[in-house]
């Protein structure tokens, strides 16, 4: 039998310089943080929050915090899977219409749309998504503010399943 470190030639699984993984044996991790941040980015950033018209309009505009860990993992014969443990900060910003008849401007809101435990592990519904909001008179956020509270889970699990799906792929 071969012994570990005397280079015999039957010893297939050795350490190489290109760090092939030689048939895939055992497993194979790929960082994908990077990739992570700018899908969810452009996932978000310019999704509209669903506000009634009526009311104004609110708007991710950027993703402002990315943390965790995000990967790639194959397994023997291929079999590969998404792994992530992430959490995340999109901003975004909103307008409170006034009446045609006033001379006062649009009011501007802005505020944080905070998702904390965003993983592989979790169902959808222990996803936890907290709203903020700042900048503007205290009616035209706390209208806002309650606005896309009703709105931003059923704005961002579809796009949160889009990159489930997307990072099994990779």
């Amino acid at each position: 039998m071969a012994k570990w470190g005397e280079g015999d030639s039957r010893w297939i699984v050795d350490e190489r310089r290109d760090g092939t993984n030689i048939n895939g044996w055992h497993w194979e991790e790929r960082n994908m943080m990077k990739w992570s941040r700018e899908r969810i980015e452009s996932l978000l950033v310019g999704v509209d929050l669903d506000v009634p018209v009526s009311e104004g309009r609110a708007t991710v505009t950027e993703l402002s915090k990315f943390e965790g860990d995000s990967s790639v993992s194959t397994r023997k014969g291929g079999k590969k899977f998404g792994c992530f443990d992430l959490s995340f900060t999109a901003k975004w910003r909103g307008v409170v219409g006034v009446a045609a008849d006033s001379t006062e401007d649009e009011d501007e809101v802005k505020g944080e749309i905070v998702v904390k435990e965003f993983c592989s592990t979790n169902d959808e519904d222990e996803y936890d998504f907290a709203v903020s909001a700042k900048d503007g008179k205290s009616e035209s956020k706390a209208l806002l503010k309650s606005r896309v509270e009703k709105s931003v889970e059923a704005i961002l699990l579809p796009k949160l399943r889009q990159f489930c799906e997307e990072l099994k792929e990779m």
